[in-house]
């Protein structure tokens, strides 16, 4: 299981993933460069310290995705399936940039952090594809016997 290139590609996702919503993903700033507060997963801070949590739709979106990535190493033996949640994964990556740009809103400096989505979601269309050459590689097989 684990020296299939599909399992170490959703592996490092799902670790990337964890990363993400671990880490601050942008910074509000004033016109003269102050920081007005941070914005994470989870919350936003304030200049004050205060933590107001209008981002939890980005902790729930990444977070279901992370345990999808989960999920989808240990379904194996059912390549279909395992295709499918990782092409779901990769979709809710693309769901959380834009719950991003929602939430965000003008003034934010992005931070790298925000940018391990994007290598989730290409890391899972990797597995995808990777998923589908061994489904293929197994039909022929069967053709063969």
């Amino acid at each position: 299981m684990i020296q299939r290139k599909q399992t170490l590609f959703l592996l490092l996702a799902f670790v990337l993933a964890v990363v993400c919503l671990s880490t601050r993903i942008g910074t509000y700033q004033a016109v003269d460069g102050a920081v007005m507060g941070n914005i994470y997963n989870l919350f936003i801070t304030d200049g004050t310290g205060g933590r107001h949590f209008s981002t939890w739709p980005l902790m729930a979106v990444l977070l279901s995705s992370a345990l999808l990535m989960l999920v989808t190493i240990f379904l194996y033996r059912r390549r279909p399936l395992q295709a499918l949640l990782a092409s779901v994964a990769a979709l809710m990556q693309v769901v959380w940039y834009v719950l991003f740009a929602v939430i965000a809103g003008d003034g934010l400096t992005m931070t790298l952090s925000a940018a391990l989505p994007a290598v989730c979601a290409i890391l899972c269309f990797m597995a995808r594809q990777a998923i589908k050459a061994d489904e293929k590689l197994v039909r022929s097989m069967d053709r063969i016997r």
